[in-house]
């Protein structure tokens, strides 16, 4: 006894889309593409266009982010401690970059990071930095800091530490004015 042959045209459901026409020989299949119904409003591949131009509103709103982010972080101001502190009132609690040098005597860990004094010509902030500070981070050695002035400091979420060649050549003559507020504040100090 042998089971069913599944070429049996009997046996083909004919809403299938693969059906073959009864009693024929399997013709060819027709792939015409097929015009709406009467009074349909539907367009053609609508759906597919729709979603295209929706996943290309959503990728140029996502690189419209991207760049005013890059451009904003790249629009910092820099300020030495003395020239931010004279600005403060301006500067209200806009995000800003400020340089200067670390207080001897002044770093103290904390739970949520370090707290330290950052001081530059006549200029001295208290500082309160969220996160871990660099390696090469400790006194009297020139940082400049990114954040904003807080309720009588200066809050920090990133500290940069003068120690490569790249630094020193792009900022040159801020070093130099740096090196030159240590060595003043050696000589005052005794």
């Amino acid at each position: 006894m042998t089971g069913p042959r599944f070429d049996d045209p009997a046996l083909d459901d004919e809403e299938s889309p693969d059906a073959r026409p009864m009693g024929g020989s399997g013709g060819a299949f027709d792939v015409t593409p097929r015009d709406p119904a009467p009074g349909s409003t539907r367009q053609p591949g609508g759906a597919r266009k729709a979603f295209a131009i929706g996943g290309i509103a959503v990728l140029v709103g996502a690189l419209g982010v991207v760049l005013f982010k890059g451009l904003d972080d790249a629009a910092l101001f820099y300020y030495n401690v003395d020239e931010a502190l004279e600005r403060r009132e301006q500067l209200g609690d806009d995000r800003f970059r400020m340089q200067g040098n670390v207080v001897e005597g002044s770093i103290r860990e904390t739970d949520e990071g370090v707290e330290f004094v950052l001081a530059f010509g006549d200029g001295e902030t208290p500082v309160r930095h969220r996160g871990d500070p660099p390696e090469l981070f400790s006194s009297e050695i020139p940082v400049i800091l990114e954040g904003r002035f807080g309720d009588g400091h200066f809050e920090s979420d990133e500290i940069l530490v003068r120690h490569d060649n790249t630094y020193t050549e792009e900022h040159e003559e801020r070093l130099r004015e740096a090196d030159e507020d240590i060595e003043a504040r050696r000589e005052r100090a005794g």
